[in-house]
């Protein structure tokens, strides 16, 4: 017989039992049945790149602690952050919430299991448990509810030149929003961006370039309108336009009205402006017309109707237009 064999085994089955009971004794605690967790976000507000810590407390119902190691399942609705983390020697987890670039609001939600009264892990198999759980929300990317959008200049000749604009968002507390997507567009022109997004810097900043060549205004435009894009609340759009006014040899169409000599007569004032001399086209809004420059026109009959001058000078031409009410009772213009 060996002896040695024997000796061995003897020695190395309490051995096994004691690892066993060691391992038992390092499971992960379970709560108890009515503990309570609290879930706290430090910022709540954060940029679409950025990140917060989130601390879990959970509470005994004696009101004590959680013991050290209890295991705490968080889940996100947006962005990324640890499913499992451990409490320690105060019943305290932390963790870091990142988001992942989308605009929206992150629902953190942190749960436990709780094992009913008088039970505990101190078995290999758990006893069922009952999930204890709490959520905060943490706002990620600041909603834009205002626009400044600022050109410079504001006005071009008709050669065309480079417009650099700049746009501003601002949320519903006054404050700048910094990592925003925006975008440009225009009526006519080339855009630095392309109309492709641009993020705001960290005083809520956006800019681009609008280029206008002289091929662009040849249609004799007098003005070119650039616009900005936003996300403000639940996804809604939040806009700001600017005008750029083209100048130059183009003209530039206005006239005034007033009650003429009887009730149903009006008489129209040129005010165009031009650097030559300019040829008139008059559309009274009753199939009438005239070419004068300063005319005066007699309605059959009272009503609303629709006045349009077209000016032309070298070969460049503008309109105005009014909506006058017959018999006109005080002076009104047309632009």
């Amino acid at each position: 017989m060996n002896y040695r064999a024997v000796a061995y085994l003897l020695f190395l089955v309490p051995m096994l039992a004691m690892l066993a009971v060691a391992g038992c004794d390092k499971a992960s605690p379970v709560a108890p049945s009515g503990s309570i967790l609290a879930v706290t976000a430090n910022p709540t507000r954060i940029a679409l790149n950025g990140s917060s810590t989130i601390t879990i407390i959970g509470r005994k119902p004696d009101g004590n602690p959680l013991n050290p190691g209890t295991e705490i399942h968080l889940s996100a609705t947006l962005g990324s952050i640890p499913s499992i983390v451990t409490t320690n020697g105060s019943g305290t987890a932390t963790a870091t919430f990142q988001s992942n670039g989308r605009l929206g609001t992150a629902r953190i939600s942190a749960a436990i299991g709780t094992a009913p009264a008088g039970g505990g892990a101190t078995t290999d198999t758990p006893p069922p448990s009952t999930p204890t759980s709490a959520s905060i929300d943490v706002q990620v990317g600041s909603v834009t509810t205002t626009i400044i959008l600022q050109p410079t200049p504001t006005t071009l000749p008709a050669t065309g030149g480079n417009v650099s604009l700049l746009a501003v968002l601002r949320d519903d507390s006054g404050q700048p929003i910094a990592n925003q997507g925006v975008n440009f567009t225009t009526d006519l022109g080339t855009l630095g961006s392309r109309g492709n997004t641009v993020t705001t810097n960290s005083s809520g900043v956006a800019r681009d370039t609008l280029r206008l060549s002289e091929q662009d205004l040849a249609n004799n435009a007098s003005s070119v309108t650039v616009t900005v894009h936003a996300t403000g609340a639940a996804g809604a759009a939040v806009t700001q336009t600017a005008t750029i006014q083209i100048q130059g040899d183009r003209p530039v169409a206005s006239f005034t009205y007033q009650r003429g000599n009887t009730d149903l007569e009006v008489q129209f004032i040129d005010t165009s402006t031009a650097p030559g001399d300019l040829t008139y086209s008059w559309n009274f809004g009753d199939g009438a017309s005239a070419t004068g420059s300063s005319p005066s026109h007699t309605y059959a009959a009272p009503g609303s109707y629709t006045v349009v001058l077209t000016v032309t000078a070298a070969g460049l031409s503008d309109t105005a237009t009014a909506r006058i009410t017959v018999p006109v009772t005080a002076q009104g213009n047309g632009t």
